[in-house]
């Protein structure tokens, strides 16, 4: 097919698009459209193909990057749409987060020294054991940090400069914040209907991780 996508310009148009996609096929939501159906490539092409793509149009503020879905499925949104997703969130202070439950506390550490010291590469973060992984997408997933750089490109420099979210995409903040949140979440619904993705409200929520209370 003529239209696959090739180029990082392409993969922009679709984004801007779809609104929303995924980067890989999701086998338990196959309607869901994904970088991967669009291209000519998958499995480990795609992913040689596309690899820096996912990274240079996030820092360039040309797409949102980041896993918004679940720890398997990185996902890429639209700038024009980013304003939505951010405000779809509901409440993002980290410390009612925090308070609620909804952070742990490794998560809260991390938010706080990124607050003090700045963007800083996860090699750095005031780690304990466990998972630092996980930590990471919970803060990602709130709008609360985001990828703001790369340490290096090569094997053994390869990794993320974190810093807060609404220090790298303040316009979408301040955009963001003149939604009402039902508002985001139901034009987020019936956005994914129109693409064949049809889910109920609560679905929607259940699959965004929004909280309903």
């Amino acid at each position: 097919m003529s239209d696959l996508i090739t180029t990082p310009q392409e993969c922009i148009a679709y984004v801007d698009r779809v609104g929303i996609c995924s980067w890989r096929k999701m086998a338990k939501t196959p309607s869901f459209p994904s970088l991967e159906e669009a291209t000519p490539w998958d499995g480990h092409m795609l992913t040689l193909q596309t690899w820096f793509w996912k990274d240079d149009l996030h820092i360039e503020k040309r797409l949102y990057y980041g896993k918004l879905l679940d720890s398997e499925t990185p996902t890429f949104v639209s700038m024009a749409w980013l304003p939505v997703f951010i405000a779809a969130q509901g409440d993002n202070d980290p410390y009612t987060l925090y308070e609620k439950g909804r952070l742990s506390q490794m998560a809260f550490e991390i938010y706080e020294h990124i607050e003090r010291n700045g963007p800083t590469p996860a090699s750095r973060m005031p780690w304990r054991r466990g998972s630092h992984q996980m930590h990471l997408i919970a803060l990602e997933r709130c709008f609360l940090i985001t990828k703001h750089g790369l340490t290096g490109r090569t094997r053994g420099t390869y990794g993320y400069l974190w810093g807060k979210a609404d220090t790298f995409f303040p316009e979408a903040f301040d955009t963001a914040a003149k939604i009402n949140v039902a508002d985001a979440r139901e034009r987020i619904r019936l956005h994914l209907g129109a693409h064949g993705v049809t889910l109920s409200a609560a679905e929607t929520a259940k699959k965004f991780r929004w909280a309903t209370e």
